[in-house]
Parts: C-alpha cells; sequence; structure tokens
C-alpha cells in the first residue's frame, strides 16, 4: 500500500470483505494563487477528458464537490438529466436506508392465527411472510423452520400457508415500469421467493439406466413426473443459458486439472451454478408446467433423452412463488419431525397474528450486493420495498416512486428534471443529473447510516464492478461508487479523496455511442481527483 492510501483510508471488516472508508480531511497550507492555479489545472484536465472524441456537447453531466466545504471544483452540464442507468440504484439504496435506519434487517415471518398449546400443538395456520428478501436461500429456510422447532411447535393442525401479498400482482418490471423494451429479464419481483424465483431440476442418469430427477428445493407444494429416457449415446458435454428450459450436462468423466479448475464455480444458496451460454447445442431435455386440477398440488413434467452415466440441470421459473416456499417450510418441518394436517397454500396472512420465529439478514448485506454487483433483480425488490414505507400495506410502482420521491425531498436533493421508472436502471426512460446525484451523495454522507450506505459501494480495484479498474493508480482503494451502463450510456458516481485526503463527492453521466471511450474518461477523471492537491507540486 502506498503512504496515500495510509493517510486516506483506514480499513474495517464488513461481511468478510475489507472495506476502505474515508477520513475527515487535515486542513492544507496553500497560497490563495497556488490553490487557484491547482484548481485551474485540474478544471482545464478534466475539461480534455469529457472533450475527447466519442464526446459530444449534450451528452455529458459532470458535477465535483468537496464534502468538506460544498465547493463546487467542477461542473460540466450539471443540471443536463441523461439517462444514468444503473447509477439509479444509488436512488432505491439510499431512500431504503433512509426508511429502515442503520443497523436495519430484513425480516422473513412465520406468524400464526391460532394459539400453541402445552404438548406443542399450534392450534391454527402457520403464515410464511415475505418481505422482499430476494436472497432468501434454502439454507434461511432451514433456519427458520429450526426457529420454529425451537419454540415448541410438533404439530399444525392447519396449513403452511405463503404470504406474498406485500408486493402487488405486477411482477414484471418491464410492465410497471412502463418500458417498450426489455433490457434485461429480471425475473419475478415478488414478496416471498427463493432462489429468484427458480427451481432447479437435476437429471441424472446411472450405469443402470435409471433416470432419476431432484428438484432444489423440494417443496411439498408441487410434484414432479419424470418421462425421461435413458439413452446410450453420450450427449456432448455443453454449458448453456440459465434461462428456463436450459439445461447444464455434467458428464461423468475424468478430467485434467485445467479442465477442473475452468469448471469450478462458487455460488451462494443451493442450486447449481447457472451455466454459461456457449454455442452448442443443448441436451433433449426439457420442463413443462402441467394444468393444474382444482385441489391438486402443482406437478412439473420433465421429458427428453439423458445418456447413461451423465447429469444434467433444467431450471422452469416458480409461478406461484409464495406457494412453493411455504412447500419448502412445510417439507423441512415435516422432515423435522412436525406434524403438518393440512396441504399447502397462499393467502394474506390476519393482521391479529402472532409471531413465532423470524429469520432475517442486515439490510447492508442486500444493498451491497446491489450496489457492488449492480444486480437488477435485488434492486427491483428494494424498489417495492421502498414501496411500503408510502403506508399502504401492498407495494405498488406508483407507491414506491413516490416513496422514494419523499425520500429525497427528506434528504434536501435537488429533484428537478429527475425521472425514476424502476429500482434498477434497466429502464431508459429515467433520467437524473449530475447535479441530483452528487447531492444524495453529499447527503447520504450526513446521515446516521452513511457507513452502511459508504460500504454498499464498490472499490476500485478491489470488488463489485470496478474491481478491474483504476489499478495500479491513485484511484485504486481510494474510489468508492456505483457504475451504470446500457447501450449509449455510462456511468460513474460516488466518492474519492484527494492526496490533502479532501473528501470529494463526484458524478460523470454519459449519453452517446462511445461506452468503452467513456469508461476510459470516467476512470481518468477520477485518478485525476485522486491525484489532486491544493499545493502545487514541488
Amino acid at each position: 500500500l502506498t503512504a496515500a492510501f495510509l493517510l486516506v483510508c483506514s480499513a474495517r471488516l464488513i461481511h468478510g470483505t475489507a472495506i476502505a472508508r474515508i477520513e475527515r480531511p487535515v486542513n492544507v497550507s496553500a497560497s490563495s494563487a497556488d490553490s487557484a492555479s491547482s484548481l485551474s489545472a485540474l478544471q482545464q484536465r478534466l475539461d480534455r477528458i469529457f472533450s475527447s472524441p466519442g464526446y459530444r456537447p449534450s451528452g455529458i453531466s459532470a458535477k465535483v464537490i468537496s464534502l468538506q466545504t460544498g465547493r463546487v471544483l467542477y461542473e460540466r452540464n450539471p443540471d443536463l438529466p441523461l439517462t444514468p442507468a444503473s447509477t439509479t440504484k444509488l436512488f432505491t439504496t439510499a431512500a431504503l436506508h433512509h426508511y429502515m435506519g442503520a443497523q436495519a434487517r430484513l425480516l422473513t415471518e412465520a406468524r400464526t392465527d391460532g394459539s400453541l398449546s402445552p404438548d406443542g400443538t399450534l392450534n391454527g395456520n402457520l403464515y410464511l411472510v415475505g418481505c422482499g428478501d430476494a436472497m432468501l436461500t434454502v439454507a434461511d429456510i432451514e433456519d427458520l423452520a429450526d426457529r420454529i422447532i425451537a419454540s415448541g411447535v410438533r404439530r399444525i393442525t392447519g396449513s403452511v400457508i405463503g404470504d406474498g401479498s406485500r408486493f402487488d400482482a405486477v411482477t414484471n418490471r418491464a410492465i410497471y415500469s412502463g418500458d417498450h423494451e426489455d433490457v434485461e429479464a429480471t425475473g419475478s419481483i415478488a414478496a416471498l421467493s427463493v432462489q429468484r424465483g427458480s427451481i432447479a431440476f437435476v437429471v441424472s442418469a446411472s450405469r443402470g439406466g435409471i433416470a432419476s430427477v431432484q428438484p432444489i428445493p423440494a417443496s411439498d407444494a408441487f410434484s414432479i413426473e419424470s418421462r425421461v429416457r435413458v439413452v446410450a449415446q453420450r450427449v456432448r458435454s455443453v454449458r448453456s443459458s440459465k434461462r428456463a428450459g436450459k439445461v447444464q450436462h455434467s458428464p461423468r468423466r475424468k478430467t485434467t486439472p485445467a479442465a477442473r479448475r475452468r469448471a469450478s464455480v462458487r455460488r451462494r444458496g443451493d442450486a447449481p451454478e447457472p451455466p454459461r451460454r456457449v454455442r452448442h447445442s443443448v441436451a433433449r431435455l426439457s420442463v413443462q408446467l402441467a394444468p393444474v386440477v382444482k385441489g391438486q398440488t402443482l406437478r412439473y413434467v420433465v421429458t427428453g433423452n439423458i445418456s447413461v452415466g451423465s447429469s444434467a440441470t433444467v431450471y422452469a421459473q416458480a409461478p406461484r412463488p409464495a406457494l412453493i416456499l411455504a412447500g419448502v417450510l412445510s417439507q423441512r418441518l415435516r422432515s423435522g419431525g412436525v406434524v403438518v394436517s393440512s396441504a399447502v397454500s397462499e393467502r394474506a396472512c390476519p393482521s391479529t397474528s402472532t409471531l413465532v420465529a423470524a429469520t432475517g439478514r442486515p439490510l447492508v448485506e442486500f444493498t451491497s450486493v446491489i450496489n457492488k454487483r449492480s444486480d437488477n433483480y435485488l434492486a427491483e425488490h428494494a424498489f417495492k420495498m421502498c414501496g411500503l414505507r408510502a403506508g399502504s400495506s401492498t407495494s405498488t410502482a406508483d407507491l414506491a416512486r413516490a416513496a422514494i420521491a419523499r425520500a429525497m425531498d427528506s434528504l434536501g436533493v435537488q429533484r428537478a428534471g429527475m425521472v425514476l421508472n424502476d429500482g434498477s436502471g434497466l429502464s431508459r426512460r429515467n433520467a437524473v443529473s449530475a447535479t441530483t446525484q452528487v447531492e444524495l451523495l453529499r447527503s447520504c454522507d450526513r446521515q446516521s447510516w452513511r457507513e452502511e450506505f459508504h460500504s454498499s459501494l464498490a472499490i476500485a480495484g478491489v470488488d463489485g464492478s470496478i474491481r478491474r479498474r483504476m489499478i495500479g493508480t491513485p484511484a485504486m482503494q481510494n474510489v468508492h461508487a456505483k457504475t451504470g451502463t446500457l447501450r449509449n450510456v455510462s456511468s460513474l458516481s460516488g466518492y474519492v479523496a484527494t492526496r490533502d485526503q479532501e473528501p470529494l463527492a463526484f458524478s460523470f453521466i454519459s449519453n452517446g455511442s462511445s461506452v468503452s471511450s467513456y469508461k476510459a474518461a470516467e476512470d481518468a477523471a477520477a485518478i485525476a481527483l485522486a491525484s489532486f492537491s491544493w499545493r502545487p507540486i514541488a
């Protein structure tokens, strides 16, 4: 580490990740003439960067301010609203932290409309109530099942019921955002779901010619009918798209160490890692939801061929995620010895219910994935969570937009020209100026949840979407920022400390056809800010 970095940053460990915190600046003595000369040189340097080939006059909005003095160090079309892409997530996550506060947690609850007898009988129904935590895994549900059993529940006279009513029924981002273009499919945005609303079906063929199908997660809400045929011909090993209905092959064969390294993956959750898309043909496997007969559970039918001694994973979307997750909890409770008398179902939990158990995660863990990895699926859930703060029991996109606008007003952020149609920034009709983004960053730096917000941002050369950017420069391990990328859009907004340890907030939004050039310009500008000093270099 450089001496400058040691002066600028102090490292701390948050959820296993080293997070650098920009400290308050020290006083720097420099004459007025020297300071003016240094600032002029910085401004000229940034002007050259943002006038480079690929930029058009109306395609850039940029602003840099000192968090210490509020002084504007640089601006270029600062009040021009442009499409921000994923820096939209700054507004979504800031609003959520504003409403939920420091040290907040996202809770998924088990509640009941009945009472627990001394013998462990729960006389009534058990409701699984979702809050929109899209990071839920089977391990979380197992933890919740353990907590329910630890509370003394041994028998449930009613049903295990999934409650996803805190979000409305419009689960498609492209619809509630009003977009005509589905830039990226995000999956269903639901208050209660697991594994991003999908189910993995692992199909294996034994040497004896028997095909088996294992669902991940297993759930009492559906059954499986296998129509898979085992064939002698060996299917070529491929890795394919993670979209529903696509498959991943895993032939049982010896591999070289290099091949094993290429195939190795790490994954949060329980399903196999979604494979990368390749140009090879996929196996002849598919999964479909059979027509549902009233009173029966959901039924998935897996069809196709698989070769002897191989396995493959096919994915399907969960059409009723709250019901399926209720089935996951029911299955885990039964595995733990709890008797569940009735079939799983889904409906809203009554307001008079009482808490049985809960599982949760820190809000900062959720927002860190959103901002560091630019996770669109989680960002849209955070968007709907903001809507719950509007005073309604069910969140809609309109309530979410109103709640974010109200949060910006409370934070003192100027909203002139601001248009946010979604929470992730996939909407090309979103519009924000550099001034608005810088004011948001400045306000967040003054809040009680400042540390949580700072730690959610990607760190240059270290992690997230800028882990490979600005390496070996004064900006490395210094810039904490959120990126944005769409076709014809690039943006970078965040914090950086100068050589004088002065913390700055900056925002660069570029609209035009030269996205790769804009990325290079953003890096160059951030490096210029990290290198800046009010004192002239001797």
